[in-house]
């Protein structure tokens, strides 16, 4: 069967090739090669491995195999003397030596005849300068502090010879001496000073650890009552308790790591607690609270200031837990005073003065949400024995400190005062129960049964 004839017979096109012959040409490729600079880079790479698949441990935040290794390879004996210092490297200066195929001239002739009567002149010895203190000699550093206070105290200026018990201070130059007598603002200038405090330990306010911890919370950690702050939490309690164990097996199994490899995993730190926000229960019992822990106050042990009673008739403040925060970071300060809190004193019952005390850990605390999430059944919920345990009242009441708690205190105060640490008492002695038996008599056998039967009361 033949097919009928097409209704549109093919066409075909002229397309003009004449340009194929230019291509070929050996003269195209340089030329192009001319006028076109390649973007090929001689290291495709750039020095940087990027199948980084195989290297051992990259992924896991090891970088060591695609870095320069810390402790080079030791050169060989053998290869020292191929090596060269950065003198030999640099182009010696030219030296006028004689040649011996040039005509002699005049000029060689004279610079020889100089340095034959030429003798070298001697060095003069200088004369002998006192070296220079380093500025982090321990006796500089002394110098330099007490010249901070010669300036501000000149009446007490030591002016003699150092002792053991004095030193002098560096001397002053005028503008430091001006700088004491009118202080400029280094942002505003317009700014007048309107009295000085000097920054002094508070000797009398150390705590058990020898400073304080700082709580900030991301969110407030209770609504405002009518757009006002709560003054409740000025006088809060903070408990604090350990995490779920889920929390613990993790920041344990992060110890472990660092302590395999500190190079590669970092410190995880202290555990991260949980704590516990307790308010007082009524408003008004702030004023009263305040009062209890003031130590200048004459009526801080009045019984007045409690208002709750128990069944034994003793007073106390009540406070309620209010809800659980979580340890969202927190830093520990190994120099105690890295970080510091002031208090301004204007001296009506201490001295002037601005006190500062040590902040030995800085903590970030957030809402505990646990209990929603174990609902939503994305992790589990706190333990039985965790939620037997959680304290939702607690009874306050305030008293001095025993001799073993000051004795601690006044550790941290002897740090820092040397005159009171050559004063400071022994520690005490522990007390000694006067009820307990000194011996212990071994119950008979038939005694030993009869108690197998029996329940303590303890």
């Amino acid at each position: 069967m033949i097919s009928p004839s097409r209704i549109c017979p093919p066409k075909l096109l002229d397309i003009p090739h004449e340009g194929l012959s230019r291509f070929v040409t050996p003269g195209f490729a340089s030329n192009l090669a001319r006028r076109e600079e390649p973007n090929i880079d001689v290291d495709a790479e750039g020095g940087m491995p990027i199948d980084l698949v195989g290297i051992p441990g990259l992924h896991l935040g090891d970088e060591s195999a695609i870095m320069a290794p810390e402790n080079p390879q030791t050169i060989d004996t053998a290869d020292l003397p191929l090596l060269m210092t950065l003198d030999q490297l640099r182009n010696p200066a030219p030296k006028n030596t004689n040649v011996s195929f040039l005509r002699r001239t005049q000029h060689i002739s004279v610079d020889r005849a100089a340095a034959a009567t030429t003798a070298p002149a001697r060095p003069q010895a200088r004369a002998g300068k006192k070296g220079k203190t380093s500025v982090d000699d321990p006796k500089h550093v002394k110098k330099y502090i007490q010249k901070g206070f010669d300036i501000a105290y000149p009446e007490s200026k030591h002016t003699g010879e150092d002792t053991e018990s004095q030193i002098r201070g560096l001397p002053a130059t005028k503008s430091e001496s001006d700088a004491w007598a009118k202080p400029v603002h280094p942002d505003n200038p317009k700014l007048k000073p309107v009295g000085f405090f000097p920054v002094l330990p508070d000797l009398h306010g150390f705590t058990d650890p020898g400073g304080f911890l700082q709580f900030k919370f991301d969110k407030a950690p209770i609504p405002t009552a009518g757009g006002k702050r709560d003054k409740r939490l000025d006088v809060a309690i903070l408990r604090p308790h350990a995490p779920e164990e889920r929390i613990c097996q993790e920041h344990a199994s992060k110890v472990a790591l660092h302590k395999a490899n500190p190079q590669l995993y970092p410190d995880p730190g202290a555990v991260p607690w949980d704590y516990d926000l307790l308010l007082p229960e009524k408003r008004e019992s702030t004023k009263d609270i305040r009062i209890s822990m003031d130590l200048n106050h004459p009526n801080r042990d009045s019984e007045d200031l409690y208002t709750n009673e128990g069944s034994d008739g003793s007073k106390y403040h009540r406070y309620d837990r209010v809800r659980t925060f979580a340890t969202s970071g927190q830093v520990i300060n190994e120099d105690k005073l890295s970080d510091v809190a002031i208090s301004m004193n204007s001296g009506d019952e201490r001295q002037r003065a601005a006190y500062y005390y040590p902040i030995v850990a800085k903590t970030r605390l957030k809402p505990e949400r646990a209990r929603t999430i174990a609902q939503a059944g994305l992790a589990p919920g706190a333990s039985q024995v965790q939620q037997e345990e959680q304290i939702d009242q607690m009874q306050v009441t305030v008293r001095d400190p025993d001799e073993s708690e000051v004795y601690k205190r006044a550790l941290h105060r002897a740090n820092i005062d040397p005159k009171f640490g050559q004063t400071l008492p022994p520690p005490p002695e522990s007390p000694v129960e006067e009820d307990a038996p000194a011996e212990v008599e071994q119950p008979a056998e038939e005694d030993a049964a009869d108690e197998d039967t029996r329940m303590s009361d303890e």
